[in-house]
């Protein structure tokens, strides 16, 4: 059945309210249930960058990661609460696509659930499979969040007229060695990070990993030629804080080879505020110079 023509659609407001993500972090357009997965769609918004494929990594992450505890809540009777990506593993499926279809669709699963974890499956794909995500999340009660977070608690919550997701943050403070960058990022208006864990701006996860990909893209520039670009095969992700919005994010880059025979390189982004390491991010990057 044709998208065009279903009438079981769930109310993206009630399911985006229990998971405290709201528009314009939130983006999928419907939601529907499809056997034992909740499949949704939602358009591409964020600039390529230095990436190649129809959608950057970043943002990918965004929208699976959103889908996963959504299909807890829609599918499952997840609590109401707050789903904080801990742990994530992509896998790129193909880099070749280049469609002019900026519409996407992707699909989520519940592998596992308990009142305070949640584990996921997510694909996503536009005429072909682009990647799976397996996702794991800590659910915090409404309750417990506002207290354990309540000095990121903001009256300023208005909501921008378009979505700050269609820009990249600016980096600065760059540092180059051999193979290696330091950059800095933040810190995040409340508008920067608008619908998501609305009254508590903090950095999104998914914006960190965004961020990443955009020092990662400056250090290959470096490496390889102003013309260079790269594709993540594979990403395994650890957080281990959730930032407020208006913290100073460092972001320290290493690229070295990857194991023969497999063309790849091996990029490692480890994520500091101040001294404390937030965020790492490993990789193995594809990198496409210019013909």
């Amino acid at each position: 059945m044709s998208v065009e023509n279903r009438n079981d659609f769930f109310d993206i407001l009630q399911v985006s309210r229990h998971t405290n993500v709201q528009k314009p972090y939130f983006a999928f357009q419907k939601l529907w249930q499809d056997g034992t997965a909740l499949v949704g769609n939602f358009a591409g918004e964020q600039p390529l960058g230095n990436e190649i494929g129809p959608l950057t990594t970043g943002e990918m992450g965004r929208h699976m990661a959103i889908l996963g505890s959504c299909a807890a809540v829609a599918l499952h009777n997840g609590s109401e609460g707050y789903y904080l990506a801990t742990k994530a593993h992509l896998i790129r499926k193909d880099t070749r696509q280049h469609s002019e279809d900026n519409l996407f669709h992707a699909s989520a699963q519940v592998m596992n659930i308990d009142k305070r974890t949640l584990k996921a499956s997510i694909q996503v794909w536009n005429k072909e499979p682009l990647a799976e995500l397996i996702c794991e999340y800590t659910l915090l009660s409404p309750a417990l969040f506002q207290r354990k977070f309540q000095n990121y608690a903001s009256d300023n919550v208005s909501i921008p007229l378009s979505s700050p997701y269609q820009h990249v943050l600016p980096l600065y403070n760059l540092t180059f060695e051999e193979g290696k960058l330091d950059a800095f990022a933040g810190p995040l208006s409340p508008q920067q990070c608008a619908g998501h864990f609305f009254g508590y701006p903090c950095w999104p996860v998914a914006i960190i990993a965004q961020t990443a990909f955009q020092v990662t893209g400056e250090l290959i520039k470096k490496q390889y030629g102003e013309t260079a670009r790269f594709c993540v095969q594979d990403l395994k992700l650890s957080a281990d804080k959730l930032m407020k919005a208006d913290s100073i994010l460092k972001f320290s880059i290493e690229i070295m080879p990857a194991p023969e025979p497999s063309g790849l390189i091996k990029s490692v982004v480890n994520v500091y505020h101040d001294n404390e390491r937030v965020v790492q991010i490993v990789n193995m990057l594809q990198v496409i110079l210019a013909e």
